[in-house]
């Protein structure tokens, strides 16, 4: 079905604290949001962040413009310019189609059943070792079962801080830590040992490139996720190929379109590689997109709660329970933002 009618919008989504890692320091997320009409009267949306650049390589302007180019509406070639924008174009078609066929998203991925609600973690930004305990308690009594720690900083530090998420915790919750490339070889290696003391069950990007991942794992007792590294079927092939993780974390962000990403989480189990799905920290609409694609895909270890330190957000109805995201009910995504289209976009005949 074609496309009649589309257009942006850009909304400013306030944080309540800083969100703060390697790639950035910012008190908003920049969200820019696409709603389509098809011929048939059915309505889509979708979202995608726009100060995220530091790893998808694409700002909000380049996100506009690259919507602005003959033959925007054909997601796989605009993934080739800027997986952001391929990221809109796919999810609100697919959000229309879906409504059209009155099934959620997630039931045009796969026949099998889906759960009710999924399980995500909770994130934990760079602080100190007070505020990493205090996230910590918030966790365990929101009913996390996962928590994840942003670490790559002063490993002294974040030594201190991990353990006292441990000691707050407890065995139960599962533990993950991410340095985003943050650290070089010796110093990762390093922290593995101790990481290792603490229970983590994964280690993400200790370090920026595949090369030095691979000697990392080589001496790590903790299994490593590559994240920075991955976009596509073709990197996490590369991942696999250098021995460089033992599992791979994947973004739509990045992968630009559900049937790259799906050809990416295929070459992952192919190659024996644990699979996590990913989100940038987004609002509720994009944390809906990922549940649905978590849900169809069958990835068990999912981010879902990106919408998380949000002051303030234009999509009504998603709530965390109990450490879950409940996977959305009705047609399509199953829900819709409220705000009003500002850059209405050129239609190819």
């Amino acid at each position: 079905m074609r496309i009649a009618e589309a257009g942006l919008a850009v909304a400013g989504l306030p944080l309540r604290r800083q969100l703060r890692h390697a790639g950035i320091d910012t008190g908003e997320l920049t969200e820019v949001f696409l709603r389509v009409l098809l011929e048939d009267g059915h309505v889509g949306w979708a979202e995608t962040r726009g100060n995220g650049a530091y790893a998808t390589g694409c700002s909000t302007e380049v996100i506009v413009a690259a919507l602005s180019t003959p033959g925007w509406h054909d997601p796989a070639r605009l993934a080739r310019r800027c997986p952001p924008a391929a990221m809109l174009v796919d999810i609100a078609r697919r959000d229309a189609h879906a409504r059209a066929a009155g099934i959620p998203l997630w039931a045009t991925l796969s026949e099998k059943p889906a759960p009710a609600s999924l399980p995500t973690h909770a994130a934990i930004a760079f602080g100190t070792e007070d505020q990493a305990g205090e996230l910590a308690d918030a966790a365990v009594r929101a009913g996390f079962g996962r928590i994840k720690i942003r670490i790559g900083g002063d490993p002294e530090v974040d030594r201190a801080r991990v353990a006292r998420v441990r000691e707050i915790a407890g065995p139960p919750v599962v533990l993950a830590v991410d340095a985003n490339g943050g650290w070089d070889t010796a110093t990762a290696i390093e922290a593995t040992r101790w990481l290792a003391e603490l229970g983590v069950a994964w280690f993400e990007q200790p370090v920026k490139d595949l090369v030095s991942m691979a000697a990392v794992r080589a001496a790590s007792p903790v299994p490593l996720w590559a994240d920075e590294s991955v976009r596509d079927a073709e990197s996490v092939r590369a991942v696999a190929e250098l021995g460089a993780a033992d599992g791979v974390h994947l973004k739509l962000e990045k992968a630009g379109t559900v049937d790259e990403l799906a050809a990416a989480i295929g070459t992952a189990r192919r190659h024996g590689l644990d699979v996590g799905l990913g989100q940038m920290d987004c609002g509720r609409l994009g944390c809906a997109t990922t549940a649905h694609l978590a849900a169809g895909l069958h990835v068990e270890v999912a981010e879902l709660w990106g919408c998380a330190h949000l002051e303030h957000d234009v999509t009504p109805g998603l709530e965390l329970r109990d450490g879950a995201v409940p996977l959305p009910g009705g047609p399509g995504l199953g829900l819709r933002p409220e705000l009003e289209i500002t850059t209405p976009m050129r239609i190819p005949s």
